[in-house]
């Protein structure tokens, strides 16, 4: 039995169920469970222990699962691959837990809102028309440090080259002991590189969306509403060029690992020390910024008026689809952060081509 395994649940797991169980607290105070409400409508005493109840059922099913999956973890058999279908299978059944909690309240809350207090749909749409000049996130320039890094790591690769074992290790068991090789080539060599190339393309698509985005403004105190999406908007900004360029170095350790150029035991440490960064920094954004800046800047004065959404655009509450709409970035209504319109075809080509990529790098 290896600890490792239990203690990389620990720090990658810990925090998404964390997340997972407070959704409803870090939602928009006019978007519950997918459905959209009135401030006034959200505080009320129903919804409130709504949230408890979500709260109290998702993070006992939650935890009794990591559990299970732990006993498993320390009592199954490290030198197979046992443990990763461990991980594999609780990753899974996490999910479709999330998922049926997350839909089944949705429903309820769809039940629950005609016993509200009434609240009409506003007749006002507030629009800031000088959104796309204001300062909300750091330039997409910031990526040609992460260029530069790929490229230096190339350029490494390819003066070692002849120094490479004929024999690579592509994979290592809950121990960190190598269990699977591959026959040196450029492509298993430079495959890591592909990834690296492939994330930071991936996140310039996410901070290029961050400033297109569809602003939300409510209508009762606009300027607060504004500062709120900014701030919310600039943070994660930072957080997408910091995070990428955290996952550029964590392959170039991974590479360096394969072509025997940094010892294991340097680069587990590095490894674990990145990813643990990455998660704890989105945790700490979520908390304190919550979803839009809805944490940041509360008002004690609430209104009973709804906003303005397009319900019967969201599919559950969760999935968008609108042909209509131009963006391909939508803000989420459950959790924090952004999510695709599965109405734009442009979406449907860019699964289709993570999922070839995912085919050959497997």
């Amino acid at each position: 039995m290896t600890i490792m395994p239990v203690i990389v649940m620990i720090f990658v797991f810990v925090p998404t169920i964390v997340l997972m169980v407070s959704m409803p607290y870090l939602t928009r105070e006019t978007i519950s469970f997918g459905v959209t409400v009135s401030a006034v409508q959200f505080h009320s005493e129903p919804l409130r222990q709504m949230r408890k109840s979500y709260a109290r059922i998702s993070a006992t099913l939650h935890t009794i699962l990591f559990i299970v999956c732990i006993i498993c973890l320390i009592y199954g058999d490290e030198h197979s691959k046992q443990q990763s279908w461990i991980i594999v299978t609780y990753s899974l059944a996490m999910v479709v837990i999330s998922l049926v909690i997350n839909i089944s309240y949705h429903f309820k809350m769809k039940s629950l809102l005609p016993m509200l207090p009434i609240a009409p749909e506003s007749s006002i749409m507030a629009v800031d028309t000088g959104f796309r000049k204001r300062d909300i996130g750091l330039s997409n320039n910031w990526f040609l440090i992460h260029v530069l890094f790929i490229v230096v790591s190339i350029v490494t690769v390819l003066r070692n080259y002849d120094l490479i074992p004929d024999q690579i290790p592509i994979h290592f068991n809950s121990s960190w002991n190598v269990d699977r090789y591959a026959a040196k080539s450029y492509s298993s060599v430079f495959m890591p590189t592909i990834m690296q190339v492939f994330i930071t393309l991936l996140f310039i698509f996410e901070n290029w969306s961050i400033r297109r985005v569809k602003q939300q403004v409510q209508p009762t105190d606009p300027n607060r509403s504004i500062r709120q999406d900014v701030t919310f908007r600039r943070t994660w900004s930072y957080f997408m060029i910091t995070a990428s360029f955290l996952i550029v170095i964590l392959f170039s350790v991974v590479q360096l690992n394969m072509i025997s150029l940094l010892n294991i035991n340097f680069a587990i440490p590095i490894i674990l020390i990145i990813i643990a960064s990455i998660i704890l920094y989105a945790f700490a954004l979520s908390f304190w910024a919550g979803q839009g800046g809805s944490r940041l800047e509360r008002s004690a004065d609430r209104s009973n008026v709804r906003p303005v959404h397009d319900d019967d655009k969201w599919l559950l509450g969760m999935i968008y689809f609108n042909r209509n709409d131009p963006n391909l970035i939508v803000e989420k209504r459950f959790g924090v952060g952004w999510g695709l319109n599965f109405g734009h075809s442009v979406i449907w080509l860019i699964c289709l081509g993570i999922i070839v990529l995912l085919v050959v790098v497997r």
